[in-house]
């Protein structure tokens, strides 16, 4: 068998149970089990390729309009440094400095590609680089400056909590309507393990030529993702790009936990109703589920009120010592003082 990714554990679970049943009966209730959970993950890929196809229609065509989009956002698995076509032998068993990859993609036009590097997290030493800070960091950061602002946007992500279905996504998509910065918002997450779509494309174009060049720095990286797509493009952590801000401690005193977020798959939101999101088990369900999610004192926000900025906390003094010690002399002559500068002092 070839290697498969992205294998769903529940059909996994289906097959197995199917193979293992002993009577008829047991049979026929697994394979029923399978077939409707097979028919609801298709029926949530159509809800998906029909957004992704009125995108690119809209982009391609001649409408002027660009107020409806769909987008796509989602972490990449992380690319190292040094990282070499002829790769050297120690390479292999070092602890390489990681930089984070963080697409947001509006289908029918560009990629985004957010790319972090150790010392620019919010966490020390690379941590944080996933949480809720983070993510919405990077999404304010997408929605102000490559999308328009105003009119509706549709957004999928995968069913990650601790990165894209948690209080504060929803919180702060929320707060994007009723800041008057969109005026309808669909938020939707496809089955686990059937969440594949075009961002994974994206991403995979990036690695194939990420295993055809020399990379040392993070302007290497930076370059590997322009020229791996006319859609890729790389945005790079700096003070004039996006900044990380506290959104967690902004939302949790305005916005309230939905109950049983787990099991809903479909939420929508409206500057008609401000405050309030509307939640289905599935996209093609049709009874919505209201719950207000923001705090009723605090409906009146101010557009221009957002949260304070988080300085990144950088590298540890032994994790700069390692570095220096360790894993720079792999790199190539020339990049070496920009890749990892002497360590400070105690």
């Amino acid at each position: 068998m070839n290697p498969r990714d992205d294998v769903c554990k529940t059909c996994e679970d289906f097959r197995d149970t199917i193979s293992m049943a002993r009577s008829e009966d047991d049979k026929l209730d697994a394979t029923a089990s399978y077939h409707q959970h097979v028919l609801s993950a298709r029926a949530e890929r159509e809800v998906y390729q029909q957004c992704v196809q009125e995108s690119t229609a809209l982009f391609r065509g001649s409408s002027q309009d660009h107020s409806k989009v769909h987008c796509t956002f989602d972490f990449s698995q992380y690319v190292k440094l040094p990282h070499h076509a002829r790769e050297k032998g120690p390479t292999f068993f070092i602890q390489p400095r990681k930089v984070q990859m963080f697409g947001f993609r509006i289908d029918g036009y560009r990629q985004y590609n957010y790319l972090i590097d150790e010392d620019q997290t919010i966490g020390v030493d690379g941590q944080l680089a996933h949480g809720p800070d983070s993510v919405i960091s990077m999404l304010d950061h997408a929605f102000g400056t490559f999308c328009h602002q105003g009119g509706d946007c549709t957004i999928h992500a995968d069913n990650c909590f601790g990165q894209n279905k948690n209080r504060y996504v929803i919180a702060y998509l929320s707060w994007r309507t009723m800041t008057n910065r969109h005026d309808n918002i669909k938020y939707m997450m496809q089955l686990p393990g059937h969440t594949r779509c075009l961002i994974d494309a994206g991403f995979g174009r990036i690695k194939q030529r990420y295993r055809r060049e020399d990379v040392d720095t993070l302007q290497h990286v930076a370059d590997v993702v322009d020229l791996s797509s006319c859609s890729n493009v790389s945005v790079v952590y700096g003070r004039d790009t996006w900044k990380w801000r506290q959104w967690k401690a902004f939302f949790g005193d305005r916005y309230k936990k939905v109950p049983n977020i787990s099991k809903y798959h479909y939420f929508r939101f409206t500057s008609t109703d401000p405050g309030a999101v509307f939640m289905k088990m599935s996209a093609v369900d049709t009874e919505e589920t209201r719950f207000v999610v923001c705090k009723t004192n605090l409906l009146a926000m101010d557009s221009c009120d957002i949260p304070q900025e988080i300085m990144p906390a950088g590298l540890n003094r032994e994790r700069q010592r390692y570095l220096y010690s360790q894993v720079r002399p792999l790199v190539r002559l020339q990049f070496q003082e920009e890749f990892c500068a002497v360590p400070a002092q105690e």
